[in-house]
């Protein structure tokens, strides 16, 4: 049986459920859409992927390692709404009534942990066959993907979207963006990226950032064959002008793969879970709704292995 491990950016998830099911209120006046949108959000992944394994990441309060390398990033952006903020706690007991297993680590961003637990699920020997799949709305986890081993999906925020979720193995990456994931994180170092106030090059955008790297492979090759390469001189000059802040924007961008934490396979089981909680709690809020999209738990996945 192939082990399928499903990797939720939280944060991710929960801002799409957010702006995707506004003012929902239970019988007692607490406000729970983004609850009830990232739950029900889950669930559907649940059923969709049919993973045998889960864990979600979520960010922590606090400024990153990134903030060394550059004071101003992701300074500028808007701060989260205070009602968003107030719901987080609410949707992480929601995750802990299903017992599955949340990571946030301090001096780190949530694509970081999922970054690293990709990578030791992928590096995981003596367990046969398995599959990574990445659940985020972010497009800088593209990076991550590795052949058909490491999946990025990427969920409608709402039923009004209709069905409209994309899911990314290496092949579909490269047909999008023209690049490979890997170099996905050269380009962010050529073009920056406004929304984490990441700078990249002035003056270079997403096609002449592609066009670079398919004649150079990255940027280590931009800037070793400056001279050779097939664009203006302006761009060369461009290049040149601002070849530390390539260099940075792309140290800046960067996911990474090798943090003191541990994939633990055993606690990441998807079906290992008081049923009984959830439907307690889902009461509680007023997500009667969702019930009967509940995964199996372990009594009942090993009951249905009997009766059948």
């Amino acid at each position: 049986m192939i082990k399928k491990l499903v990797l939720v950016d939280g944060n991710s998830l929960i801002h799409r459920a957010y702006h995707g099911y506004p003012g929902l209120r239970t019988g007692d006046g607490e406000l729970v859409n983004a609850v009830f949108g990232f739950s029900s959000m889950l669930l559907k992944v649940l059923e969709q992927l049919q993973p045998t394994h889960v864990a979600i990441a979520w960010d922590v309060k606090g400024k990153t390692f990134r903030h060394k390398m550059d004071k101003e990033y992701k300074a500028g952006r808007a701060k989260t709404d205070q009602e968003l903020i107030d719901q987080i706690d609410r949707t992480k007991e929601v995750v802990m009534s299903l017992n599955i297993p949340q990571f946030g680590v301090t001096g780190y961003e949530a694509d970081d942990i999922i970054g690293t637990l990709a990578q030791q699920a992928f590096e995981t020997k003596n367990m046969g066959e398995k599959e990574v799949i990445i659940v985020t709305g972010d497009r800088d986890a593209l990076q991550l993907v590795r052949g058909k081993k490491i999946k990025v999906y990427m969920p409608t925020r709402s039923k009004k979207q209709g069905n409209g979720s994309q899911m990314f193995d290496e092949e579909a990456v490269k047909i999008k963006y023209g690049l490979s994931p890997k170099q996905l994180i050269d380009l962010k170092g050529l073009m920056g990226d406004s929304s984490d106030n990441i700078k990249g090059v002035m003056g270079i955008g997403q096609v002449t950032g592609t066009k670079l790297l398919e004649e150079a492979g990255d940027l280590d090759g931009v800037y070793k064959n400056l001279d050779k390469l097939n664009v203006s001189d302006r761009v060369k000059s461009l290049l040149r002008k601002e070849k530390e802040t390539a260099f940075v924007s792309k140290a800046l961008g960067t996911i990474e793969c090798e943090m003191p934490i541990d994939l633990e396979w055993d606690r990441c089981e998807l079906n290992d879970y008081d049923r009984s909680k959830v439907e307690k709690l889902f009461k509680e809020l007023g997500f009667k709704s969702l019930l009967a999209r509940l995964p199996q738990d372990k009594w009942e996945k090993e009951a249905e292995g009997v009766f059948v």
